[in-house]
């Protein structure tokens, strides 16, 4: 009697779609991992720029008994859950702002990463745009955490902050104007438009739009200004005319007027509904930097739809 082997059934091979998807997966969650480091990383800043203490060299401790952390209680997200959001040696309650700052950084990150499309174009530029917009976010996440904590726009953020996006600003336009020059120098056609003022006409007009939104940020730092006078300060301070000049040189014109009239309907509709829920009173005053960066970020990748709605009601 012949005993016939059962066949061993082999899996289909994944297919090249399949090792794609695997791919951006684990890109992406590389990003969100190291957003979430970072995360952690910002909110000691925003704490430490408020104590004195080293941002750099000082070693992380708990707030309460001041002991020293180590490595296993730094983990991002996963140690506030594995301790049940308590310090392990003393036993008090950790703030939410470890798991808040970590989460949200960590998702900057991956939204700027997919914003870029950046698995699907890696090249030098892009990542170039990555690493500038995930450090203003960062700068932006700075600010909302100390604004929220301690109801402070430090000055030692927000000048960083303004001059290294100006200075971005100058040197991708200086830069775009060299690589557009040496293109068409080495084209014959473009040899023509040079020498017929095309090139020139394009960097004056860009050196234009430059000026426009930097005296544009300039009126809206002078508008927060006169808010801050006609009110006696109250409710806003120095920081938010910092701020609101970061965020209109940022979006540039005309996005940073969204940016700013959208920061102040959120901040309003916020309270309106703290109002409602008994959680707050018309005399309260709640922190205006965070609802300004959410302006801005609401006004950075919607802004255009945002203007052609409003100018189609006109």
């Amino acid at each position: 009697m012949l005993v016939h082997a059962r066949r061993r059934r082999v899996p289909p091979k994944a297919g090249p779609f399949c090792y794609n998807v695997l791919m951006e997966i684990l890109f992406y969650s590389v990003i969100f991992i190291a957003g979430a480091f970072i995360g952690s990383f910002l909110n000691l800043v925003s704490d430490r720029l408020r104590t004195g203490e080293s941002i750099l060299f000082g070693r992380s401790h708990c707030d309460f008994c001041k002991k020293h952390l180590s490595g296993k209680d730094l983990l991002p997200l996963l140690s506030f859950i594995l301790q049940k959001g308590k310090c392990r040696y003393c036993q008090e309650k950790l703030a939410y702002y470890y798991p808040l700052s970590e989460t949200l950084t960590a998702a900057t990150f991956v939204s700027l990463a997919y914003y870029i499309d950046l698995y699907k174009t890696p090249y030098v530029f892009s990542w170039i745009g990555f690493g500038y917009l995930a450090a203003v976010a960062c700068f932006f996440i700075i600010i909302t955490l100390s604004d929220l904590k301690y109801r402070l726009i430090p000055n030692r953020v927000v000048y960083p902050a303004i001059a290294f996006v100006l200075l971005f600003m100058i040197l991708a336009i200086a830069a775009n104007a060299g690589y557009s020059y040496y293109y068409l120098r080495n084209d014959e056609f473009g040899k023509y438009l040079i020498e017929s003022g095309f090139w020139t006409n394009q960097l004056v007009a860009v050196a234009k739009s430059f000026g426009i939104s930097l005296l544009s940020s300039l009126a809206v730092a002078l508008f927060f200004w006169f808010l801050i006078f006609i009110t006696k300060g109250k409710g806003m301070g120095g920081g938010d005319v910092k701020l609101a000049f970061l965020v209109s040189i940022f979006n540039g014109f005309p996005q940073n007027i969204v940016a700013v009239f959208a920061g102040f309907v959120l901040g309003a509709l916020f309270s309106f509904v703290l109002i409602l829920l008994g959680k707050k009173t018309m005399k309260d005053t709640l922190p205006f930097g965070p609802f300004l960066v959410l302006g801005s970020v609401l006004a950075f990748v919607y802004g255009q739809q945002i203007l052609d709605w409003y100018l189609s009601l006109l």
